[in-house]
């Protein structure tokens, strides 16, 4: 088992990659905790993850929520290994920057970015005793720019290079820091971005291997920065996306 032991946050745990990354570090081993908003269904997902699998409600946009997540994780586990921020949110409205509500930049940068920075934040001191990892899942849109998605876009370069420059604060003392950058997974995200299956295929036509990656593809490689075989890899940035951002 490649996780024997650790403990991880995951949060946006309850669904897509998150819930496929939780699914994988259980299996190889981690005491897991999932983060989420969504109270209604958080418990039970834990439960299918593993009888271990905790489930902590948390709003990642809120300081206290976010120290919550922590202080019950450490209480829970008595240590932290492993952060993996997957949650994260698309909004339609960024079409038409200039029609586009306040409100819904502020939704995407804080869920997308300030969650981020809150959980490394409060998570940090606990992963230094432990000479942990932060894990982030940012996307392939915050390399290569997409017209319809400006600030999701913004968002997520945002995220790359927040995680370098957290990778170059902590080295010596053992901290590592990666992104991972998702191209198109076949997730609720992207099936609700494109409901109308003639509207999916076209779209993934466009991508060099022709197809969506599965959230399992992007847990494995979550799984290897995690585990020690990656033990000497701090602030790399990796696409997972099919080629897409090669074009």
């Amino acid at each position: 088992m490649k996780l024997k032991d650790r403990v991880a946050i995951i949060t946006g745990g309850t669904s897509g990659i998150g819930f496929a990354i939780a699914k994988l570090f259980s299996k190889e081993g981690s005491n897991v905790v999932i983060a989420s908003d969504k109270p209604e269904s958080g418990n039970n997902i834990a439960k299918s993850i593993s009888s271990d699998c905790l489930f902590i409600q948390t709003d990642i946009r809120e300081e206290n929520q976010v120290k919550n997540l922590i202080f019950e994780t450490v209480k829970k586990f008595g240590k932290l290994d492993i952060l993996v921020n997957s949650a994260g949110v698309y909004s339609f409205s960024q079409g038409d920057i200039v029609q586009m509500p306040t409100a819904d930049f502020d939704w995407i940068m804080n869920i997308n970015f300030k969650g981020v920075f809150l959980t490394t934040k409060f998570a940090i001191s606990e992963l230094l005793k432990t000479k942990g990892n932060i894990i982030n899942i940012s996307s392939s849109l915050g390399i290569v720019p997409e017209k319809e998605s400006a600030i999701y876009c913004a968002s997520k370069s945002a995220v790359i290079m927040f995680s370098k420059a957290i990778a170059l604060q902590f080295p010596e003392r053992g901290l590592r820091v990666n992104s991972i950058c998702p191209g198109p997974i076949d997730t609720p995200m992207l099936r609700r971005a494109f409901p109308e299956k003639k509207e999916y295929d076209e779209y993934l036509e466009m991508n060099p291997m022709k197809r969506a990656g599965t959230p399992e593809e992007v847990a494995g490689l979550a799984l290897f920065l995690a585990s020690d075989d990656a033990r000497y890899i701090t602030g790399g940035v990796y696409t997972i996306d099919g080629g897409e951002s090669l074009r």
